[in-house]
């Protein structure tokens, strides 16, 4: 799927994804389209409506090489 993110908490460490798109924690990779970049997290539920937005880890948006203060759009695959 595709989804809008965030920064999330910046002290929570590790590479994750908090987003609608998942009902449980899952391992996932996420691509930003517009570096190409890609980046396996965990996949972690909000229990927020679809279309909700997601949050995503500190690393893990410099893996993507995201803008931090943006709101990108990122594709979303469970593995």
């Amino acid at each position: 799927g595709r989804t809008v993110a965030s920064l999330g908490d910046p002290t929570d460490p590790g590479f994750w994804l908090e987003t609608p798109l998942v009902t449980e924690v899952t391992q996932g990779r996420l691509v930003y389209p517009e570096t190409g970049n890609s980046v396996k997290v965990e996949l972690r539920p909000t229990g927020k409506e679809p279309g909700s937005g997601s949050r995503i880890s500190l690393p893990a948006m410099r893996v993507l090489e995201a803008p931090l203060t943006g709101l990108p759009e990122l594709v979303v695959y469970a593995l």
